[in-house]
């Protein structure tokens, strides 16, 4: 027991983020800037959170499907179950209509502190 104690006492901050973690995970998903499409507001390296359940509406940035990835692009156009998006840093709109069935979901919060960790797990990765 007092070995548990201890690792708890000495470990509180990495629990409390770890069960923070654990806890957003089930409700939110994470997804990684790769591009400048979204620039200044969402800068290369930067991780985004996205909440599933959130209802699009025009200027909304979401994420949505398109060939096995993930685009991070805001709303533009509306037309029932149809959206027209485009990256802010973009000087025109994604080049095709996405359905209400490939949007993944609402930006949230975006985070910056985590992409030079993201970026050295990816380079550990890389490596042959």
């Amino acid at each position: 027991m007092r070995i548990i104690k201890n690792m708890i006492k000495n470990n509180g901050v990495f629990l409390l983020l770890l069960a923070a973690i654990i806890l957003t995970n089930v409700r939110f998903d994470f997804f990684y800037i790769k591009t400048g499409s979204m620039e200044p507001e969402f800068p290369v390296g930067s991780v985004v959170v996205v909440d599933p359940s959130a209802k699009p509406k025009m200027g909304d940035v979401f994420a949505y499907k398109n060939h096995g990835s993930t685009v991070i692009h805001r709303i533009v156009g509306m037309d029932g179950g149809s959206y027209v998006f485009q990256g802010d840093a973009n000087s025109s709109p994604d080049g095709m209509v996405v359905e209400e069935s490939q949007l993944t979901g609402k930006v949230v919060a975006k985070i910056q502190f985590l992409a030079p960790a993201i970026r050295a797990i990816q380079s550990y990765r890389d490596i042959p």
